[in-house]
């Protein structure tokens, strides 16, 4: 299934989406590339989206500081887990769309 996340020009350079889908995916906006992953942080249920932090292509989940690399889903720091579900990206007429 492919979901409309917003227009290229609504998220900006270091921005995030929480998009709501079962289960909830966060789109990034990396130096203008465009990347997604589960929006919840695999050591509890945080939204990174809505309580995290994102620095480059790292997300920094708000309630216990795990790190993830949002390019590739990798667990950078614990206390998470494991890596985050990696999503595909389509950017079509400056619309952006995540594949689930």
């Amino acid at each position: 299934m492919k979901t409309r996340v917003c227009r290229v020009d609504e998220l900006d350079d270091g921005e995030m989406v929480r998009v709501e889908v079962e289960p909830p995916i966060a789109v990034y906006n990396v130096e203008g590339e465009f990347f997604a992953t589960s929006d919840v942080c695999t050591h509890m249920v945080s939204s990174l989206t809505e309580d995290g932090y994102l620095d480059g292509c790292v997300v920094e989940c708000g309630w216990h500081m795990a790190k993830f690399d949002v390019k590739t889903g990798a667990l950078l720091m614990p206390p998470g887990t494991e890596p985050l579900k990696t999503y595909v990206v389509e950017v079509s007429d400056d619309e952006i769309f995540v594949e689930h």
